[in-house]
């Protein structure tokens, strides 16, 4: 009888060590193929309620983001990033808003959810770029308008909590398949976020703006495993907020013509 569950047990876990690697293979070799199917449908998801005024669908040569308007010659910000005589660019950072937030069944800008999101978004985007300012003399912060400041303004424009059960049944059943046929990387069951920002020359000029929408992106182990953000409710919002804080810090360090470009995948499932 021992022998006999000694196989069973055996069998079993080669069974599953099959299944893994099966499983493991497919998220491989679709994980490229999901991200360039979603790149372009983010562009349509951006609420047009009157933050954004300049929708371009981006080509991906300088922003990440799903739309990118931008009008300046970028000579002055080129010369002050790169510190040409000793002078770095001043930038000021209005406190994030959510004035233009979209409305939806369960969610609004009053919401303690989106208050949360919200001030996580400045908390971590400040606490970076302060970083930045104090390793690098590409640009340094200041607290009001100056003449010589660019001024940022950010909006959080949408949220959709990530349904949880939906994700715990997808879990169960190993992984689920749509109608494209694909292995789910991103979908609404991980709920979703929008952003935009609008960019202010010293003179008062708004010379760009860029908007992003993003369902939550799940870890390349979670594709084979779990992601532990399937099971928190705004967990994969916070991630989406940890890419975008990165993203407008190098904005913010970079020349223009710098080209600033997403992981086609994340390996955290946290």
């Amino acid at each position: 009888m021992a022998l006999q569950d000694g196989v069973s047990v055996l069998t079993f876990a080669r069974m599953k060590a099959r299944q893994f690697i099966h499983l493991l293979l497919i998220s491989l070799l679709m994980v490229t193929g999901l991200i360039s199917c979603q790149q372009n449908a983010p562009f349509q998801q951006i609420p047009r309620n009157g933050f954004i005024t300049h929708f371009e669908e981006s080509d991906g040569k300088r922003m990440p983001f799903a739309s990118y308007w931008d009008v300046s010659d970028n000579a002055d910000w080129n010369e002050r990033v790169q510190g040409q005589n000793n002078k770095s660019q001043a930038v000021y950072i209005k406190p994030i808003t959510l004035q233009y937030f979209k409305p939806g069944p369960t969610l609004n800008a009053n919401s303690p959810e989106v208050i949360r999101l919200r001030d996580y978004f400045q908390d971590t985007l400040m606490a970076e770029l302060k970083r930045q300012d104090a390793s690098a003399n590409s640009f340094h912060l200041v607290a009001a308008p100056t003449p010589e400041s660019y001024t940022v303004e950010i909006a959080l424009l949408s949220a959709t909590p990530t349904r949880i059960l939906n994700n715990v049944a997808a879990s169960a059943a190993g992984f689920v398949v749509r109608g494209s046929g694909l292995l789910v990387g991103q979908s609404a069951d991980k709920g979703s976020l929008s952003m935009g920002i609008r960019f202010y020359d010293p003179k008062g000029k708004l010379v760009a703006e860029t908007a992003d929408f993003e369902y939550g992106k799940r870890s390349l182990p979670g594709m084979v495993l779990a992601d532990s953000k399937d099971f928190r409710p705004y967990a994969y919002h916070r991630r989406i907020i940890d890419e975008w804080v990165k993203e407008i810090s190098t904005v913010f360090t970079t020349v223009h013509e710098h080209s600033i470009k997403r992981p086609w995948y994340s390996l955290n499932p946290f």
